[in-house]
């Protein structure tokens, strides 16, 4: 009689176990997520998502149309170029240290990719000399 309740008992570990191992597998246990919830600092999330990437497209879209519409000069065309690519760079930059973006870095970004759009507003509607070929 021993012996069966030892079989059942190992039987009935057996079937728990094999109930809970597909909750493991999927990761709905796993201590360690993506925004590590057991570590609330804010230097720990990245604040990067592809708004920073969509919105420098975006702006590299721009520019392109103005140097094809002729809003904007050979000269006004390479210094936005230069300083978009500067921008990227950079983002790039705080993206490759392995701790992702903190807030600051963020608005950082922010904070050029505003200005940059202004300036681009600004040289596109200045009416100088169109693009000459």
């Amino acid at each position: 009689m021993t012996k069966l309740k030892t079989i059942a008992a190992a039987a009935v570990a057996i079937a728990g176990l094999t109930a809970i191992t597909p909750a493991f597998a999927a990761g709905q246990y796993d201590r360690y997520d993506r925004y590590d919830r057991y570590d609330r600092r804010e230097d720990v999330r990245d604040y990067r998502d592809n708004r920073v990437d969509a919105r420098i497209d975006r702006l590299e879209d721009r520019l392109d149309m103005g140097r094809r519409s002729g809003r904007l000069t050979r000269s006004e065309f390479g210094r936005l170029s230069s300083e978009l690519n500067g921008i990227e760079r950079l983002s790039n930059q705080y993206e490759r240290s392995g701790r992702g973006i903190d807030r600051q870095e963020m608005a950082n970004l922010s904070y050029r990719l505003d200005r940059f759009e202004q300036k681009l507003h600004w040289e596109r509607n200045d009416r100088d000399t169109a693009w000459r070929r």
